[in-house]
C-alpha cells in the first residue's frame, strides 16, 4: 500500500494548529483585569487629595484664641455660646423627653 499525499494532510492540520493559536492568544489578552473608577469615586478621590493638602490645626486661629485668653480682660460669652449650642439641635433626642 502506498499513501501519498501525507504533506497536504499535514498542513491542513498545521494551519489549524496556527489558527488556534492567535485564538488562544486573543482569549488570554481579553482577560487580563481591568479596574474602572465611576465619576462619583473620581470626585471623592480629588476630594481626598486636596483635604489631605490642608493642614490639620489652622494656626491662625489658635494664636487668636491664645492672645484673648491670655488677655486678663477677656470674659467669654458663656451663656450666648450655650444658647448657641442648644438651638443648634445637637442635643435632639439626648435626654428623658428624647426631643
Amino acid at each position: 500500500m502506498k499513501v501519498d499525499g501525507i504533506s497536504k494532510v499535514y498542513g491542513v492540520y498545521e494551519s489549524v494548529a496556527v489558527n488556534n493559536r492567535h485564538l488562544l492568544k486573543a482569549k488570554a489578552e481579553s482577560k487580563a483585569d481591568k479596574l474602572s473608577l465611576s465619576n462619583d469615586a473620581k470626585d471623592f478621590q480629588a476630594v481626598m487629595r486636596g483635604l489631605k493638602e490642608v493642614p490639620d490645626i489652622r494656626e491662625d486661629k489658635v494664636q487668636e484664641v491664645k492672645k484673648k485668653f491670655e488677655d486678663i480682660n477677656y470674659c467669654p460669652d458663656y451663656m450666648g455660646a450655650a444658647d448657641r449650642l442648644l438651638n443648634s439641635g445637637v442635643f435632639r433626642g439626648i435626654g428623658p423627653r428624647g426631643k
